[in-house]
C-alpha cells in the first residue's frame, strides 16, 4: 500500500516538474512575441508623428492653397495635416521672440503659408516620402518641401536591427523550446517504458497504447499554455503598472492572439513529442528498454 502511495505521489510530481517546465519554456516564447508587437507599434507610434512640411510661395493664391489642401487630405498616405497661414507664422514667431517682427520690418511679412503634414506608419519609409515629396514639389504655388529625412532613416536602421535580433531571439527560443519540451515528455514516457512493453505483448494496438500518451500530452500542453498564457497577462499588467504608456504598445487583442498562440504551440509540441516518445518504444525490443 505504502509501495503504491509512494509511486503514484512520484508519477504525480514528475507531471507536475514536466508542467512547469513546459509552461517556463511557453512563458519566454509568449514574452518575445509581446516584446516584438511592443517595439513595432512604439516604432509605428513614433512613425505617425513624422512627414514633412510644404512650405509654400509667399505670392501664391488662395486657390493654389485650397487646391493643395484637398490634394493632401484626399491623399491615402495623410495620416494628418495643419495649415498655418503667413499671419499665423508671423504671431507664433513673434511670441518666441517676444518683439513684434512685422513691426520691426515697417508691417511686413517674412513669412509665407505652410502645410504641416504628419503620414501614415506605413508610408513613413524614405523611399516612401521621397515618391510623396516628388507628388507635391511641382504642384503651383509650392516654394519647397523639408522633410525628416535624417529622422526617418534612423528609424528605419532601428527597426531593421531590431526585428534581425529578435528575429534570431524567437528562433533560438523556438528551437530551445522544442528541445526541452521533447527531453520533458520522452523521460516521461520513458518511466512507463515497460508498460508499452507489456502491452505490445498481450496485443493491443499501437493506437491503442499510443491514445493515452497522446491524451496526457494533449492535456499536459493545454495546462501549461493556459498557465503561460496566465503568466503573459500578469506581465502585461505589471509592464502598465509600470509605465502607463505601454497600454497602447501592448493591447489586449496581441496579448489574447500572443496567450491563444501559445496554449495551440503547447499543445501541438507536447502531442507530437509523446508520438515520437511512445513510437520509440512501440518498435523497441525488449533488450532496447534498458537504453536511454
Amino acid at each position: 500500500m505504502t509501495e503504491k502511495r509512494s509511486r503514484r505521489i512520484s508519477t504525480f510530481g514528475s507531471r507536475i516538474t514536466s508542467l512547469i517546465s513546459v509552461a517556463l519554456v511557453l512563458v519566454l516564447l509568449g514574452l518575445a512575441g509581446l516584446m516584438f508587437v511592443a517595439g513595432r507599434n512604439l516604432t509605428d507610434n513614433v512613425r505617425r508623428n513624422l512627414g514633412f512640411t510644404v512650405k509654400m510661395e509667399r505670392e501664391c493664391t488662395p486657390d493654389d492653397t485650397n487646391a493643395l489642401k484637398r490634394a493632401l487630405m484626399a491623399d491615402a498616405a495623410v495620416e494628418r495635416l495643419t495649415f498655418s497661414s503667413a499671419e499665423d507664422i508671423l504671431a507664433q514667431e513673434s511670441e518666441l521672440l517676444g518683439e513684434d517682427i512685422a513691426a520691426l520690418l515697417d508691417g511686413g511679412n517674412p513669412y509665407a503659408a505652410e502645410f504641416d503634414v504628419r503620414v501614415k506608419p506605413l508610408y513613413a519609409r524614405t523611399d516612401s516620402m521621397a515618391v510623396l515629396t516628388a507628388r507635391y514639389a511641382s504642384r503651383p504655388g509650392v516654394s519647397e518641401i523639408v522633410t525628416e529625412s535624417a529622422v526617418i532613416e534612423g528609424v528605419d536602421s532601428t527597426l531593421r536591427r531590431v526585428s534581425a535580433v529578435m528575429a534570431v531571439v524567437a528562433l533560438v527560443l523556438l528551437v530551445v523550446s522544442v528541445v526541452l519540451i521533447n527531453n520533458t515528455i520522452s523521460l516521461s514516457i520513458y518511466g512507463r517504458r515497460f508498460v508499452i512493453h507489456t502491452m505490445k505483448l498481450v496485443g493491443a494496438t499501437g493506437a491503442f497504447i499510443r491514445r493515452p500518451f497522446l491524451r496526457a500530452g494533449l492535456v499536459n500542453g493545454l495546462i501549461a499554455g493556459v498557465l503561460a498564457a496566465g503568466a503573459l497577462v500578469g506581465a502585461r499588467f505589471w509592464a502598465v503598472s509600470a509605465d502607463a504608456g505601454l497600454a497602447d504598445a501592448l493591447p489586449w487583442t496581441a496579448v489574447a492572439v500572443i496567450g491563444a498562440g501559445v496554449v495551440l504551440l503547447g499543445m501541438f509540441i507536447c502531442v507530437t513529442t509523446a508520438a515520437f516518445a511512445t513510437n520509440r518504444y512501440l518498435k523497441a525490443s525488449y533488450d532496447e528498454m534498458f537504453l536511454k
